[in-house]
């Protein structure tokens, strides 16, 4: 039978100070809002394919020759198409872009920065736990 060496070695925790944490509160509106984001980035990737779509089909048009009306209504129309619907999203990016930066805003907001230093400064202040803040090697028990 072989012994395991990884098991018999001791688990070491190594903790770093910290000084303060800052806890933001954040309402479930603000959430939906930051979960649309990713909507918004979705959105510009469309509206960039839409916009390549749109001046690949101008380039066709104004360098190719076409024997039949068809295919040159077809690629008027893809352009025509792209160009109008890559305006929408990108508008709808530039929109969805601008109200989540307010909503971080408004989040972080909530602790002013006067608020912040007065802790800092005061020397009253009394700290959460009694863990000892030491920068040693922790070998818990066991």
């Amino acid at each position: 039978m072989t012994k395991n060496t990884q098991a018999d070695k001791p688990f070491m925790v190594r903790r770093g100070r910290v000084d303060s944490v800052n806890l933001y509160e954040v309402k479930e509106n603000e959430l939906d809002l930051l979960e649309n984001g990713e909507e918004a980035n979705l959105q510009l990737n469309f509206a960039i394919f839409l916009f390549s779509l749109s001046f690949s089909g101008i380039l066709t048009l104004s360098s190719a020759t076409f024997k039949t009306p068809l295919l040159q209504q077809g690629f008027l129309f893809t352009t025509i198409i792209g160009f109008i619907v890559g305006t929408y999203l990108l508008i709808r990016w530039w929109i969805g872009r601008k109200s989540i930066r307010k909503v971080i805003k408004t989040i972080r907001d909530r602790i002013s920065p006067d608020s912040i230093l007065e802790v800092e400064e005061s020397e009253g202040s009394q700290p959460i736990s009694n863990i000892p803040h030491n920068n040693d090697i922790v070998k818990p028990e066991g």
